[in-house]
């Protein structure tokens, strides 16, 4: 009993010499500083190492997935280039640093993630890719995607057979890959591919979707091609089915015609610009259970992946107008027309205008049509320019004619002459001559001198006019002469004066600067989003600091997080599809501009909004004080 009383004593007395050793800081520290250096040494033993990774490997066409690519041992690794993948739109989505401590073992990595769309269906290889890093190269592993059409669908290589649960389902064609084009496309189809010089036709773009959402289209574009292209009008929704499969369709009408004549033009290609909806999984989840269609449709998120669509072109000839049977005065006018002529009032006296209305109605170019000519020329007519009026559908021309003598009985006939394409020849419509009642004198262009009349044979006295009655006559003697003041003299020295001779050009100056101002605004959505770009910021920085402080950290992120998306939006005139960070760090460092606070803000965001734990108070103020810096940094500049 005694001895083990001893040992009990010899172990308390061990015990508290070691904790009096531990104690001392000095000696902690050692401790600590050596247990860090054996992490970091095990930490390094184990190397650097690049991989990467797919949240799927089976995806169907228009979903989106995220390639990852990790830096193992090293998070210090920097970016690497964006992967080209053939067959797939590729876009940077954040990067992730990781450290952890397990039994004594520290281990740190890098991930870069980026999103993925597959554009056509297939089997496709991903990586493997080589980086630089440290003067050493790394290559990173080799993944295999394999693209269907439909959700149901097998892989297109796939040689096992289906499970039985797919038996019935229908497979994609392996004759060749089918991809996005297949459900979004955009054809162009003019009425005609032969046509004449200045002759109107109908061009028709029209974007087919399937099976796909699309946002935000576009009016199409047609590249110069030799020809003229009016504006879009308001398109037309329908449905159709083409190759056995239903699509919705947009259409767009406009008209074209060529200027001149060539036997080789094209027409197109026409370009739309659209966003479409493409599926996104939120995050990568363990297989089993929770392997079901249910959860990957719960555990997904659609986001808009901006594209543009391409029609093919047409080839075009454009035919001269051909030289026989062209009337003479012929000025160019090409379509199919009709003419209506009306001349108003019947009964004028003389020197008063009849108004001679011509209208010109039809299809065709109305550019081309000019006013009607008259088939004779009349001394006693006198024909005025006449005033146009033109739409879509007709053309009119008011024209003021004067007869100058009642002996004109009629306004003479008028010819309009045009070719037909249609008829491929030359037409000639004539109208009048418009019967007229003109009364009155005939009127010269002489002047007349007007005076008494005077009786024949009788001689009257011409009365002598006496001066000053009607015609001042000039002074002999100026009278009495008064001085006056200087300032009288010469007002310029007036002050008053010189304040009322710059009032008006002060107030049309300001005026000009405000109607430009407010036209500019306008006008000019680039610039008025430029203008409203701090303001919005102001008021978001605002939202962000009654957040923190009041210390809610989502609340805050999330206002910060939508502060400088709509800050960068309006300041860089982006639409909110093309908000991303990638697009938007590449534009700031092509303008030599500095994105690494950005990036911190944006990492700062993505951690707290989709971490578990939160960054703390001091974090908060760290970021807030980037927000105003890179706020403050970019109003300095002039983009």
């Amino acid at each position: 009993m005694q001895r083990h009383g001893f040992l009990f004593y010899n172990t308390g007395v061990c015990f508290r010499g070691i904790y009096k050793i531990l104690y001392k800081p000095s000696i902690s520290a050692a401790l600590l500083s050596l247990a860090v250096s054996v992490m970091a040494s095990s930490a390094l033993a184990s190397g650097v190492s690049f991989e990467i990774a797919l949240s799927k490997t089976t995806l169907t066409v228009g979903e989106g997935a995220q390639l990852s690519l990790v830096f193992n041992g090293d998070r210090g690794a920097h970016q690497p280039p964006t992967p080209q993948l053939d067959g797939f739109s590729i876009n940077y989505n954040g990067s992730a640093t990781r450290m952890s401590i397990i039994n004594g073992s520290a281990s740190s990595s890098v991930t870069y993630n980026y999103f993925i769309v597959p554009m056509k269906t297939g089997d496709f290889k991903i990586g493997p890719f080589t980086h630089d890093h440290d003067g050493k190269t790394y290559t990173s592993n080799e993944i295999t995607v394999s693209v269907v059409d439909s959700p149901g669908a097998a892989p297109a290589n796939n040689n096992n057979p289906p499970p039985p649960a797919a038996q019935g389902r229908h497979e994609p064609s392996k004759d060749a890959a089918k991809g996005i084009n297949d459900r979004v496309f955009v054809t162009l189809k003019p009425s005609k591919t032969t046509v004449y010089a200045n002759e109107i036709f109908t061009v028709r773009v029209k974007l087919y979707v399937r099976d796909i959402s699309v946002r935000e289209v576009s009016f199409p574009q047609l590249g110069d091609s030799g020809f003229s292209v009016g504006n879009f009008d308001k398109p037309v929704q329908a449905r159709e089915t083409l190759n056995g499969q239903i699509y919705d369709t947009v259409e767009f009408t406009t008209t074209a015609f060529a200027a001149s004549a060539s036997n080789s033009l094209k027409l197109g290609p026409a370009t739309l610009k659209c966003n479409i909806m493409v599926r996104a999984n939120v995050g990568n989840f363990p297989h089993g259970a929770f392997d079901d269609d249910f959860f990957n449709n719960f555990f997904s998120s659609a986001r808009a992946e901006a594209v543009e669509l391409k029609s093919e072109g047409m080839a075009m000839k454009v035919l001269p107008l051909p030289e026989e049977g062209k009337p003479k005065g012929y000025k160019g006018a090409i379509g199919s027309f009709d003419l209506y002529a009306t001349a108003e009032p019947h009964e004028v006296k003389t020197g008063d205008p009849v108004t001679l209305k011509m209208t010109v109605t039809g299809r065709g170019n109305f550019n081309s049509v000019t006013a009607p000519d008259t088939a004779e020329s009349s001394p006693a007519i006198k024909y005025y320019e006449p005033q146009v009026k033109q739409n879509k559908t007709s053309k009119t021309f008011e024209q003021a004619v004067i007869p100058q003598a009642n002996t004109v009985q009629s306004i003479p006939e008028i010819v309009f002459s045009f070719f037909d394409p249609d008829k491929k020849a030359y037409q000639t419509i004539k109208k009048g001559p418009f019967p007229i009642k003109v009364t009155g004198e005939a009127t010269s262009g002489g002047a007349k001198i007007i005076g008494p009349a005077q009786v024949a044979g009788e001689n009257k006295p011409v009365e002598k006019e006496i001066l000053g009655r009607d015609v001042v006559f000039v002074k002999e003697r100026p009278g009495a002469l008064v001085r006056i003041s200087d300032r009288q003299i010469e007002p310029y020295r007036n002050p008053i004066f010189i304040v009322f001779l710059l009032v008006p050009p002060v107030l049309y100056i300001g005026a000009l600067i405000y109607a430009r101002r407010h036209h500019r605004l306008r006008r000019d959505v680039k610039y008025a989003r430029g203008l409203r770009a701090p303001k919005k910021a102001k008021q978001g920085l605002r939202e962000a600091a009654a957040f923190l402080e009041a210390g809610k950290e989502k609340e805050f992120y999330d206002a910060v997080h939508k502060t400088i998306y709509d800050y960068l939006g309006d300041k860089l005139h982006m639409p909110p599809g093309e908000i991303m960070g990638e697009k938007i760090f590449k534009l700031l460092e092509d303008k030599g501009l500095q994105t690494g606070t950005l990036k911190e803000i944006f990492e700062a965001c993505d951690m707290t909004r989709y971490a578990r734990g939160g960054l703390g108070g001091p974090e908060m103020q760290t970021t807030f004080k980037r927000l105003e810096d890179f706020i403050d940094q970019m109003q300095r500049i002039r983009l």
